[in-house]
């Protein structure tokens, strides 16, 4: 049934003239979403890993001359952090800062738009609700080599005349989601009946549902021969106490949950995205609710 489904689009897609979208690092958590939703509406190239090396300059010009895609979005980075500070430096220059260059110097001249996934984590220790045009004070290196990535993105850009937009998205959740981040941890360690440790402490978070950002990335692609050139947070302003979050799955789930809380002596920045600019331009845009993004999140997982 799905292989007819699947046909019927393709021929659908054939009758005209289907853009194409690069979208790099598309399996993961965010590229897979944005795979799923993207593909009845365009042709996705979403080569793997061993397909095509992001840090091999050379073989990434020649896909790329090859493909021609008309828009391209880049999600591929380094969430893999290592313990070792030169280990993590060298990681993310590599895998978050180069990749990107990369990307920004070998575009094909008919490419209409990329799509820059930065990172709330650019912003650092300052003042939230984070706005566009403040200025930024990165903690973790993943934050900083974004933050090179984009200075340097924007010089290459604007000397090519390549039109771009540089996102920078709340902490996303949804369907498959990564166990490595804190809701998807949870939500895995309930599946396989862990014991769940925290330390959440005080730490506000603003999250965003996979949905939501998928919706906003296909309205920016259909606006795509208007002029960008800028930083663009998107942000639900769902801020959630991270503390909060195993009370809310418990009422979800109708039961207890076997979680611990461990103490925390240090004081911890909130990460807390402003969407101002995000509601200037598609003022009609609306959200999920928090609660009810995670019921489906949950539901998806099999565990109501």
């Amino acid at each position: 049934m799905k292989l007819k489904k699947d046909q019927h689009i393709l021929l659908k897609m054939r009758k005209k003239i289907i853009e194409k979208v690069f979208i790099s690092g598309a399996k993961g958590f965010i590229g897979r979403n944005l795979s799923d939703f993207l593909k009845k509406e365009y042709l996705i190239l979403n080569p793997s890993r061993s397909e095509i090396d992001l840090t091999n300059k050379k073989k990434l010009f020649s896909y790329l001359k090859l493909n021609r895609p008309d828009i391209i979005i880049h999600l591929a980075s380094s969430t893999n952090f290592k313990n070792n500070p030169n280990e993590e430096k060298k990681n993310q220059y590599k895998n978050t800062y180069k990749t990107t260059i990369n990307v920004a110097q070998t575009i094909n001249k008919e490419c209409s738009l990329v799509i820059f996934f930065g990172s709330i984590e650019e912003y650092g220790n300052i003042k939230y609700p984070f706005k566009e045009s403040y200025k930024p004070k990165p903690i973790s290196e993943y934050g900083k080599y974004k933050l090179k990535a984009l200075n340097d993105v924007q010089k290459i850009l604007n000397k090519k005349k390549i039109n771009y937009l540089w996102v920078r998205p709340s902490l996303t959740f949804g369907k498959h989601d990564n166990k490595e981040r804190f809701l998807g941890h949870i939500i895995h360690s309930i599946k396989n009946k862990n014991k769940i440790e925290i330390s959440p402490g005080t730490k506000k978070r603003d999250y965003l549902y996979i949905e939501d950002l998928c919706k906003i990335v296909r309205l920016i692609i259909k606006r795509k021969n208007e002029k960008f050139r800028y930083i663009l947070n998107i942000s639900s302003q769902n801020y959630v106490l991270l503390r909060r979050i195993p009370n809310i799955i418990e009422r979800i789930l109708k039961k207890k949950i076997d979680y611990k809380l461990i103490k925390r002596k240090d004081v911890q920045s909130n990460l807390l995205n402003s969407n101002s600019k995000l509601k200037k331009l598609f003022p009609k845009i609306k959200f999920g609710n928090f609660q009810k993004c995670l019921k489906k999140t949950i539901k998806y997982e099999k565990l109501i």
